[in-house]
């Protein structure tokens, strides 16, 4: 980065000025994902601040995760997250849009007998059957989500005949007329187990958000899922109106 001067006359302060700097570095490829930033002494020559000045800037970033400390190590520019969780489209068309390759690892698919939390969530009666798939979810060929999902046999029995690693659940509803319209969902931040973290290559402990999902085509429950994703791979998005 060459030598800048920011506007100290401008009513931003210089701290928010360097921020907005280092963002545009980022959006514009000049650092990337993973690139270690220059150290607060060369900002500090670089932009002509306090080292103080700097600090609060960097500290701010970081507590947004857009920069990541390691220690011993510098300064660097966070893995790129996914914003919010999958719409109701499929996972496959989602991770598309974010001009990723997507990819799915079946670890479970065979029909149960639901339980009395899942026949609940679904609307179904004791001895009703579901379809279970279990699925690593991957972009890039990195691991991202878990995601375990329970679907009515009576409503999809097609899926049966599906391979899960290649097709979409959702897709295949709607082929078969149900298509979902509208999910009841609950998000919350757990910290991963040993089989969570060995499956997304994460550590014990590490911070993992949690979706809890029923969706539905009209008022009809078609699946109910749980859903795990690495919290250094995800981020939640919302847009608030009044």
């Amino acid at each position: 980065m060459e030598q800048i001067r920011l506007n100290e006359n401008s009513p931003v302060p210089l701290y928010y000025q360097l921020e907005n700097l280092i963002r545009e570095k980022i959006e514009d490829g000049e650092y990337n994902p993973g690139d270690k930033i220059p150290s607060e002494r060369e900002l500090s020559e670089i932009v002509g601040l306090s080292r103080m000045t700097i600090r609060k800037a960097i500290n701010n970033l970081v507590e947004k995760g857009i920069l990541k400390r390691k220690r011993g190590q510098g300064t660097f520019v966070s893995e790129e997250k996914l914003d919010s969780f999958p719409e109701l489209i499929g996972f496959n068309e989602h991770i598309e849009m974010k001009g990723m390759t997507p990819s799915s690892k079946v670890i479970e698919h065979e029909i149960i007998e639901v339980n009395a939390e899942i026949a609940e969530k679904l609307n179904l009666n004791k001895g009703d059957q579901v379809i279970l798939t279990s699925r690593l979810r991957l972009a890039d060929d990195n691991p991202i989500g878990f995601e375990k999902s329970y679907v009515p046999y009576h409503i999809c029995p097609q899926l049966m005949e599906l391979d899960l690693s290649e097709e979409s659940i959702y897709q295949t509803l709607t082929n078969e007329g149900y298509k979902p319209t509208k999910a009841d969902q609950e998000v919350e931040a757990i910290l991963a187990d040993e089989y969570i973290a060995d499956l997304l290559g994460g550590e014990i402990k590490q911070a993992i958000l949690k979706n809890t999902r029923i969706t539905y085509s009209g008022d009809t429950p078609v699946e109910f899922s749980y859903n795990f994703y690495r919290g250094d791979k995800y981020s939640i998005h919302t847009t608030i109106k009044n």
